[in-house]
């Protein structure tokens, strides 16, 4: 043993630094794991949690945002078909109107014409009657003067009311 210890020597080695070292070196290990490795874990494994926290956080707002986003074009997509079925309606209300001011129309039309044929066939009624009065004075002028006898104003007319009745029931 005594070679192994003047080897030492003559290296510089001193065995006594080294145990006083190595043990001066365990109770530096032991209080960096108490106070620092231990207090820097702790805030290490909280941080760890807090970013798994984030993480499970932002994936629930993530699963939420597609419940949403679903719900809402499905909402759009019921708008748009209300849409189109109001506009449908629209149209469909729209041509049913457009029908009923073309029938109002056709039969103001048709109610204007009957007006006016009836209009026209009293016009030709008025104006036969007018003519047969005219006829009736120029066959009593000349009835007077074919006959050299006087026959009273009202008689000439019945008489030739009845000639003109007989002419007319021929036609």
């Amino acid at each position: 043993m005594e070679t192994v210890h003047g080897l030492f020597e003559q290296l510089g080695i001193r065995p006594d630094l080294i145990l006083v070292n190595i043990i001066s070196f365990l109770i530096l290990l032991w209080l960096l794991k108490r106070f620092l490795f231990k207090p820097i874990t702790n805030v290490l494994d909280t941080r760890a949690e807090e970013i798994t926290g984030s993480y499970k956080a932002a994936e629930n707002e993530k699963a939420t945002m597609e419940r949403l986003r679903v719900e809402y074009e499905a909402k759009i997509a019921d708008i748009a078909a209300e849409a189109r079925e109001k506009i449908a309606a629209a149209i469909n209300e729209g041509q049913a109107a457009k029908q009923q001011i073309l029938a109002e129309a056709r039969a103001k039309a048709e109610e204007i014409l009957k007006r006016g044929g009836e209009e026209l066939s009293r016009e030709r009624d008025k104006a036969i009657v007018e003519l047969r009065a005219q006829v009736v004075d120029l066959a009593i002028e000349a009835a007077a003067k074919a006959t050299a006898r006087t026959l009273d104003d009202e008689a000439q007319r019945r008489l030739v009311r009845q000639f003109i009745e007989g002419v007319g029931s021929e036609k």
